[in-house]
């Protein structure tokens, strides 16, 4: 029992590094657009949505797998911790104070996002794994 509880905590870690690694590159990306481009900030914003869902879907892909064990559960759980350390690296970073209602909400959101995402994963079938490929010998 204490394996299978160590082995979630490790994929989910995994799922957590791979979310924050996406968002990290996708800011960079949208600052640059902004800086660029001098995007609006409602298309900041929804930008911003975009990224924090590609993110928690990356990270379920990562923690869970493709047919993988307790898909909704794991997503979920992936996707609470990435919005509270966001909202929590957010705050510390020199943030405006967040609105409890709506730091609820996003975290509802992609709650529901994980849980969706781990669920169609856990009953995706398996990738097949390439088989070392036997070269024929010769006489």
């Amino acid at each position: 029992m204490a394996i299978s509880r160590k082995n979630t905590v490790l994929s989910l870690l995994k799922g957590l590094l791979a979310a924050v690694g996406l968002t990290l590159a996708m800011m960079a990306a949208v600052a640059a657009l902004a800086v660029g481009l001098r995007i609006s900030d409602g298309l900041i914003l929804a930008l911003n949505q975009v990224m924090k869902l590609s993110a928690i879907v990356l990270g379920a892909l990562v923690a869970i797998g493709r047919g993988g064990q307790r898909g909704f559960f794991t997503g979920m759980a992936l996707a609470m911790l990435y919005m509270v350390l966001g909202y929590g690296c957010y705050v510390l970073l020199g943030g405006s104070a967040f609105v409890a209602g709506e730091l609820l909400g996003e975290i509802l959101i992609g709650a529901a996002v994980g849980g969706i995402a781990g669920a169609v994963l856990s009953n995706m079938k398996p990738a097949r794994r390439a088989r070392g490929r036997k070269l024929p010998q010769s006489a």
